[in-house]
């Protein structure tokens, strides 16, 4: 017997510039070879996830594993809410930085073996009123890179395409002027970006956060001030290693509750969607979200 009785299958045919949609073939076979007892469903519209992934508990799933990329384990957690079945991820997107933070194969066949023998882990969430995000809330910088890239037509994929409209983005940038409080610490300042984050990566390989655990219950704020193009350019492949962590125009942060505002309306980003404007107002959901892992070596 494995580690569930049912597992529903959600599958973003068009994620990863429609590898997801080629790969279920193969995914049946995947499943079928690790005897794992599933049923498979394609999303046909934005937010499809999510009302696939909210009628799951009430039809006796025990698992639902999510196909896609960041985009679509958003829309699956926010389906499920934070103490919904247990979560899978089956890597098949443009970032794929939930599973990157958790050891989880960017292999996407590689990582259905897991379905049937992995561990399960509790990690935190984050939540902004009625919105969760496992990997990041952002603002400035963070948003109008991933807003490029959701609208990005280009011949690049995956972390490429992002790399891409990182440097597009760097040559638009103008600082935000904002306000934080963090856990009631006030901070004024005129930022880049805002980066609000619950795993360690970001932005397809970008490891904005070195020290994020989704287990501890903070979320690691990251803002990056003022820095001039050059600047930036400068800095980002840094990011990649984690080698900015003592860059003098980068601050970094913890706290359970962030309140962002600004005088002008600036769009909100989660997990790599664009939902909503500021303020922002984030608060932590603590190790109650269960997701399947490898086992730790």
């Amino acid at each position: 017997m494995g580690l569930f009785s049912s597992v529903l299958i959600i599958v973003n045919p068009v994620a990863g510039g429609g590898r997801a949609g080629k790969l279920i073939p193969e995914l049946h076979k995947r499943l079928k070879h690790y005897g794992i007892p599933y049923e498979l469903v394609k999303t046909d519209a934005p937010d499809h996830a999510t009302h696939l992934a909210e009628e799951a508990g009430n039809n006796n799933f025990d698992a639902v594993c999510a196909v896609g990329g960041d985009g679509t384990v958003n829309e699956v957690i926010n389906g499920l809410g934070p103490e919904g079945p247990v979560f899978g991820v089956i890597p098949l997107g443009t970032g794929n930085d939930l599973a990157r933070s958790l050891g989880i194969s960017l292999q996407p066949l590689e990582s259905v073996s897991l379905l049937a023998g992995g561990r399960i882990r509790r990690i935190d969430l984050g939540k902004e009123k009625d919105r969760l995000f496992s990997i990041i809330a952002g603002v400035g910088f963070p948003a109008e890179v991933m807003h490029r890239t959701n609208n990005y037509k280009g011949l690049l994929r995956g972390s490429m395409a992002i790399a891409y409209n990182v440097v597009k983005t760097v040559s638009l940038l103008q600082p935000i002027p904002l306000e934080l409080d963090l856990d009631g610490e006030k901070l004024i300042r005129q930022a880049s970006g805002v980066f609000i984050l619950n795993t360690r990566f970001t932005g397809g390989g970008l490891m904005v956060a070195p020290d994020a655990d989704p287990q501890d219950g903070l979320l690691d704020v990251v803002i990056m001030n003022n820095l001039s193009r050059g600047g930036l350019l400068g800095l980002l492949p840094r990011v990649y290693s984690g080698g900015h962590r003592n860059h003098p125009q980068v601050e970094f942060h913890r706290a359970s509750k962030i309140n962002l505002t600004t005088v002008a309306d600036y769009p909100k980003m989660f997990d790599g969607s664009i939902y909503g404007s500021t303020p922002l107002q984030v608060g932590v959901i603590h190790q109650k979200f269960r997701v399947i892992c490898p086992e730790e070596e």
